[in-house]
């Protein structure tokens, strides 16, 4: 959702904090806010980096280690396109 020079991104699930972060860095627009745990709670979605490092995250997320990155990206093509 945009409204202007703001656009507001709803993830689903439990996101990584670097993951928003890269969403606003490269986000199109001037303020862009990240809400997880919209519409679906699908579990951990992580970075690359916590995935390679293991613990609790890593050992009960059920997707593949490059799906945060995905998610980033589908995120941003769908700003690009407001």
């Amino acid at each position: 959702f945009a409204l202007g020079d703001v656009a507001l991104v709803g993830l689903p699930g439990e996101i990584f904090v670097e993951l928003g972060l890269e969403i606003k860095r490269r986000s199109p627009f001037k303020h862009t806010f990240i809400f997880e745990l919209c519409n679906d709670n699908i579990g951990y979605v992580l970075t690359q980096k916590a995935f390679d490092e293991g613990g609790y995250e890593s050992s009960s997320c059920i997707f593949e280690a490059d799906s945060g990155m995905r998610l980033v990206e589908a995120a941003l093509a769908l700003l690009r396109s407001l």
